[in-house]
């Protein structure tokens, strides 16, 4: 993928434009979803390469510790939702972390089909002591927009997942 400079138009846009001539598409709705989705692949790839490398975690492991950090203990179901991953894919996350002994495992007592998941002090420790990094290079990613730019994104990347939302009909707390 080939990247524009400071905020140019990138080869990839301007070639999917070129191809889509014609088509009655609407090339703003496509440039901005396109580059959410670029933005978001660049920045996760960003923090496994740097952050993330010194812990030994990929992207999904990082986000399912840092929703039992802010969550405390969830259910399976709930935590894949949270992490946006399928449940599947929790699984073997988890058997990672269980391994790790950064998280455990706990039959739901009511309910013995459901299984309840937190972090141990040594997960906690880790996501305390990760996340001030993970924040700093949060900063530095978004250091060239000013803060109104950076509500304006914000603000608008929260109506887009709102939007998602009402059209999948889920609620925000779903």
């Amino acid at each position: 993928m080939t990247l524009g400079r400071h905020g140019s138009k990138p080869l990839q846009e301007i070639l999917g434009e070129q191809r889509v001539q014609g088509l009655r598409i609407n090339l703003d709705s496509m440039a901005l979803v396109s580059n959410i989705h670029r933005a978001s692949m660049f920045i996760r790839d960003h923090f496994e390469r740097t952050v993330l490398e010194e812990a030994d975690l990929h992207w999904s492991a990082f986000v399912t510790l840092w929703c039992l950090w802010i969550y405390g203990e969830l259910e399976t179901r709930r935590l894949a939702v949270e992490a946006g991953i399928a449940k599947s894919t929790l699984s073997s996350i988890l058997n990672m972390l269980e391994g790790r002994k950064l998280v455990r495992r706990r039959t739901n007592e009511l309910e013995r089909r459901l299984v309840i998941v937190n972090l141990t002090a040594q997960g906690a420790e880790l996501i305390a002591r990760l996340f001030p990094k993970f924040n700093a290079e949060e900063t530095r990613i978004v250091a060239r927009l000013s803060p109104r730019q950076m509500q304006a994104a914000t603000d608008a990347i929260r109506i887009i997942l709102a939007t998602i939302n009402d059209l999948d009909g889920l609620t925000l707390e779903d």
